[in-house]
Order: C-alpha cells, then sequence, then structure tokens
C-alpha cells in the first residue's frame, strides 16, 4: 500500500472513535446532569419523559440549513447533533443488563460519515463527553422504548416535519403511546421554570454573547456612513459575532433604514442608506448555544436631527425607566408598565397623541422577553428572580402618513439591551455599546474599523 494511503487508513482507525473536542469552555457536564436529576423528580417514578430533538430543515434542493437541536433537548443533555431523543425513565429500565432511568439515542460514527458530515459523537463516546448515565445507537430505539410500559404520568415533546431516522423514532413513540396523545404538558411547564433562572456557567456564555453583540454594534456606529448599503452593516456585526466566537446569530440581522426603521422584524437588509436617515439595527450573536439581544438606533450621517433626538430620548427615558424595574421579586411586566408611561407622556409632550390608548399606534410590542436558549426564551416565571436575563425594548415607530408633524415621519428607534436580575441593582449585560446621544455622535465621529481583535472569554464571569 502507499504510504499516503496507509497513513489515511491509521488516521481514520485512529478517529473513527475518537470525537474530537475543539473548545473547552462550553457547560460542564455536571450541570446537565443536575438538570436532567430535577426533571425526573418532576416526572416522579412512575412517569416517563420522551424528548426528540430538531429536525433536519432543508433550504433548497439538496442544501438544509445548519442544524440546531431544540432548546430543551439542548437545555438537558448539551447533545448538538441531529437524530436523537432521550428517554428518561425516573423509575429505571434494564438496558444489557444494567438498570438506567436515562438513555440518549444517537447516530455512530463511521467512515463515510466522517467522510462527507464529520464526527458523530456516538454511543461510545456520549456518556464521558455529555455525562449522560446510557448512550445506544437510534436502531435499538424500538426495543428499548416497547421495554416500557406507558405509564400513568408521562411526558414528551414532538418535533414536526421530522425526515429520516427522526421521523421513524417518532412513528415509533407514536405506536408505542397508543390512545394517549403525543404532546408538551408537564415536563414542558416545569423545564420553563428550570431555564428562567440561569447557573454562573450559564452567566459566563450570555455576557459573551452579550458583550461580542455591543461590541458588534460599536464597530456598525463607527462604519456607518451615506452611501453604504444594509446589508454591509449586516456583514460587519456578523463578521464580529463569528470573529469572537459566536456559533450563530442569534436570530435574523435586523438593519432598516429610514422607512425600513418603523419595520419591526425588517429582514431584508438590502436598501442603499442615506444622508438624514436614522438606522434601527437589532442585531446578537449567539454563543454556544445562548442568545443576545440587542437594538441601537442612530444616524446615518453620525448627526440626530431636532426631531429625531426629541424621539430618540423619549425612548431612551423609557429604557431607563423599564431597566429600573429590573429587580428581584417584581412582576416580569412592571417594565413594560414603566416605560409605557414614559413613552405615553413623552409623545403628548410633543402633540403626537393625546390619549393613553393612542400609544399603540407608534409602539405595538412589549418591552420585555427572557434571554437564554431562546432569544424569546421560555417564560417560566411572572415574577424576576435573581439570575434572570431579559430584555428591555421600548421603542416608537412613526411611519409616513401617520396623523402627526411630517418632521416626524420615517423615524423608528428602539432601544434594547439585556439586563441581569441580581439580588441588588440591575446589570446590563450589553452596555458597552452606547446609549446616549453625545456618546453616539462621538463614536460615530472616528469613521473607521476598530479594533476587532476577539474580546476574551472570562471563565470568572
Amino acid at each position: 500500500m502507499p504510504i499516503g494511503l496507509l497513513l489515511a487508513a491509521v488516521c481514520l482507525k485512529q478517529t473513527a472513535t475518537q470525537y474530537p473536542v475543539f473548545e473547552k469552555d462550553k457547560l460542564p457536564p455536571a450541570l446537565y446532569r443536575q438538570r436532567r436529576e430535577a426533571i425526573k423528580q418532576t416526572i416522579g417514578p412512575d412517569g416517563i419523559g420522551l424528548l426528540f430533538t430538531n429536525p433536519e430543515r432543508n433550504r433548497n434542493n439538496d442544501d438544509d440549513f445548519r442544524f440546531r437541536g431544540d432548546s430543551n433537548f439542548l437545555y438537558l443533555t448539551g447533545f448538538e447533533e441531529p437524530d436523537a431523543a432521550l428517554l428518561l425513565v425516573p423509575g429505571g429500565v434494564e438496558v444489557d443488563g444494567k438498570r438506567v432511568t436515562e438513555v440518549l439515542f444517537c447516530n455512530e460514527s463511521n467512515q463515510e460519515s466522517i467522510t462527507w458530515n464529520g464526527y458523530r459523537m456516538g454511543s461510545k463516546e456520549a456518556p464521558g463527553l455529555t455525562g449522560i448515565e446510557f448512550a445506544v445507537t437510534n436502531s435499538r430505539f424500538n426495543d428499548i422504548l416497547s421495554s416500557v410500559h406507558p405509564a400513568k404520568l408521562w411526558e414528551t415533546a414532538l418535533p414536526t416535519g421530522a425526515t429520516g431516522e427522526l421521523d421513524q423514532m417518532i412513528s415509533i413513540a407514536q405506536a408505542w403511546a397508543g390512545q394517549q396523545k403525543l404532546a408538551p404538558t408537564h415536563m414542558e411547564s416545569a423545564l420553563s421554570k428550570l431555564r428562567v433562572v440561569k447557573s454562573a456557567e450559564e452567566l459566563t456564555l450570555m455576557r459573551h454573547a452579550a458583550e461580542v453583540s455591543a461590541e458588534a454594534h460599536v464597530e456598525a456606529m463607527r462604519a456607518c456612513r451615506p452611501g453604504l448599503r444594509e446589508y454591509q452593516l449586516q456583514a460587519l456585526l456578523e463578521y464580529v459575532f463569528t470573529a469572537n466566537g459566536c456559533e450563530s446569530t442569534a436570530y435574523n440581522s435586523i438593519v432598516g433604514s429610514g422607512p425600513n426603521s418603523c419595520i419591526l422584524h425588517y429582514e431584508d437588509d438590502r436598501r442603499l442608506m442615506q444622508d438624514g436617515d436614522l438606522v434601527c439595527i437589532d442585531a446578537a450573536g449567539e454563543f454556544h448555544g445562548y442568545a443576545a439581544d440587542v437594538t441601537r438606533t442612530y444616524p446615518v450621517n453620525g448627526h440626530f436631527t431636532a426631531p429625531q433626538k426629541e424621539i430618540y430620548e423619549i425612548v431612551r427615558k423609557a429604557q431607563e425607566a423599564g431597566i429600573n424595574e429590573c429587580r428581584s421579586g417584581k412582576p416580569f411586566n412592571s417594565t413594560h408598565a414603566a416605560a409605557r408611561k414614559v413613552l405615553i407622556e413623552g409623545l403628548k409632550g410633543l402633540g403626537i397623541i393625546t390619549k393613553d390608548a393612542e400609544l399603540g399606534r407608534y409602539f405595538m410590542h412589549g418591552t420585555s422577553h427572557y434571554v437564554g436558549l431562546d432569544v424569546h426564551d421560555a417564560h417560566g416565571s411572572n415574577t424576576l428572580q435573581p439570575g434572570a436575563v431579559l430584555t428591555v425594548e421600548p421603542g416608537i415607530y412613526i411611519r409616513e402618513g401617520s396623523p402627526c408633524p411630517s418632521k416626524y415621519w420615517n423615524i423608528g428607534i428602539r432601544i434594547e439591551d439585556d439586563i441581569l436580575v441580581t439580588t441588588g441593582e440591575p446589570v446590563i449585560l450589553s452596555k458597552a455599546a452606547p446609549r446616549s446621544i453625545p456618546e453616539i455622535e462621538k463614536l460615530m465621529k472616528d469613521k473607521k474599523l476598530g479594533a476587532l481583535a476577539p474580546l476574551p472569554l472570562d471563565p470568572k464571569g
């Protein structure tokens, strides 16, 4: 055999059973074990938990979107590969002569899969790398599941649109359940409650995501000028996310200039930005599964006009009022009530509205949502608790033709930050991106790209 082929064969033999770990700053297996134990306590000794990860999604023809697992599945396992399921049996089930309470079903690695799609963790590596009690190949799903009788209390969550192996496992689960309806029930609620309060390890990842996102907004402010396309700022933002370790954006980036600043979920990002426009940018990165959510609004030319300043200051003061409500023990909706009050008073002062109910014409969304594994994270508590992270994001959007002076038309302003609730003062995780008019205008005078060296991830948080 030629020496090159011999070396290649040796490498395949060595690596086919050795899963490569490229990063060691992800959540520890012990944390996932704690979460599974908490859920098994909720399910009880006679219950069964069955969860599936997300299906792979087709983009077009034979090209799929990049895979991202179901957030509840990731929360309990940290297992990021497709075609996987988790069986929780608090009362125990016998597998290969061993009594276990949790089984991960997953794909195995082989030379063909490594060649085409890269490594798979496989049932041999998964327990050591994820802390899962027991793992087997997907082909054993039917045999193991059929050895467990659907208990009086059992829980599951089913994805839709699955194909291939995942679809087969779901069909098997449906037949196993028989007359019982497979749907998220108590476990979904229990997971939502658990996900609200972040651990110290989670907060380390969320701080990094927020700091990277804030730095990206700083670079966008420095680069912004008339004559750029919205997508050019989008490209810069997403470059900074990736350069600092984010695996993806936390959601589709919104870069809306001029009239597009008044479109809440504008994602085309194609318009030519013009002198006198505002640009509203809602964009953030996702780091090791955890999202940030940051929005800044500023003039494309670096100088606010008088009408833009008037609206901007109302939104900024509304955000300050909302942030001040991010305290332990406060009702979740207290941020919205506080921000809404400031917005009403401000718009009445400018003569844009005359009645409280008219605010909905210019502010049509909530002020806050939780952030975590999902950018709009599980809402498991209506009372703020230390360790929770939520957004505060008031806005005013005045479309052309609105019943107010035309000088305010096409002014869409939203300011959004990620706020950590503590036992004391609220902590703004994304504070590095300036919010005040003087700070923004000063930064935008620096028309260059800033230092784009990756931000350090502080393991101490």
